[in-house]
């Protein structure tokens, strides 16, 4: 192949392309090498920075699968009357197209509930001879149909069902699991807001240490430019610089997050379990590895990539 000829130009300038990225990364990471303790400190600070929108993205989002849960499973419990003939009051709520379906809690099986919810078997059994029996009613478990899940018509059936015969009350307790939901949506927003400002204050360290970087090799970069050195040449060990140390700050900000949820995964099993719940609060691996990873030396290139901009175009040869 003829020097001259058109493809092996262009073979000898992708080659060099390639040369030139493969030196400035080897340089930049010889620099990052020989300051490990200013490398370390660097990354912890953007790792800081990073873990704190983080571990609040991760705690909200799943409480909201967990009050998505709650909501996806709606229930309303009719309390029958225990001088009204039960299975009446059972056969008109499965006629009733509004229901999916009706389970049905006998007296026994409430008071069983009670015993174990408040763990006061010996208080009950002497209460429940003072009484002369048992006083709690049976409970009809409706579950809506799926046309009928919505808040506004789970309130209108639930004040139907309140009408029929042999209903001694309905309970419905769905507008705590609305304010719930509306918390986390205001508090999802906030996450985001917080994230934006953390990155941006991200963004502004990892600017700060290419600009000083520049300015301790102005001398350096002049030179370059009076020999032919073009921008991109010269700022492309510093746009490493960035992405590197955006992908460590990521890396210490996952190792972080991996500790903190540790520590609360045991605590709030615990609470979950406390109020019968199986939720248990998960650790994404990787999934969070790769967003704070790739997100954070993205961010450090953006950073190094305006920094380098400003500074050359301020420097004059």
């Amino acid at each position: 192949m003829s020097p001259t000829d058109p493809r092996s130009q262009r073979l000898s300038a992708l080659s060099l392309w390639w040369l030139h990225h493969r030196l400035a990364l080897a340089t930049t990471l010889e620099r990052l090498a020989a300051d490990r303790a200013g490398t370390a400190l660097v990354a912890l600070t953007l790792g800081i920075t990073l873990a704190l929108p983080t571990l609040l993205w991760a705690s909200v989002s799943q409480l909201a699968e967990l009050a998505d849960d709650w909501h996806r499973a709606p229930r309303i419990n009719v309390f029958v009357d225990p001088a009204a003939d039960a299975e009446r009051v059972l056969e008109a709520l499965r006629d009733n197209i509004e229901i999916a379906g009706v389970a049905w809690q006998s007296p026994a099986e409430s008071l069983d509930e009670f015993a174990r919810a408040s763990g006061h078997d010996d208080a009950l059994a002497a209460g429940m001879d003072a009484l002369g029996g048992n006083p709690l009613p049976g409970v009809a478990l409706v579950t809506p149909a799926s046309a009928v899940q919505a808040p506004a018509r789970m309130r209108a059936l639930a004040d139907r069902l309140e009408q029929l015969e042999g209903v001694d009350g309905v309970q419905l307790d769905l507008d705590w699991v609305l304010r719930l939901q509306a918390t986390l949506v205001a508090a999802g927003r906030l996450v985001w807001g917080l994230a934006a400002l953390l990155a941006l204050g991200a963004l502004l360290v990892v600017g700060s240490l290419v600009r000083m970087a520049l300015e301790q090799r102005r001398e350096e970069i002049l030179v370059l430019r009076l020999v032919g050195g073009t921008d991109a040449f010269v700022r492309r060990p510093f746009l490493y610089t960035g992405a590197l140390q955006g992908a460590l700050g990521g890396l210490a900000a996952w190792l972080l997050v991996l500790v903190c949820l540790s520590m609360l995964a045991g605590p709030v099993g615990e609470l979950a379990r406390s109020y019968g719940s199986g939720f248990r609060l998960r650790i994404p691996w990787l999934e969070t590895w790769l967003v704070l990873v790739l997100g954070g030396g993205l961010l450090g290139w953006a950073g190094a990539r305006f920094a380098a901009g400003r500074s050359l175009r301020a420097m004059e040869p």
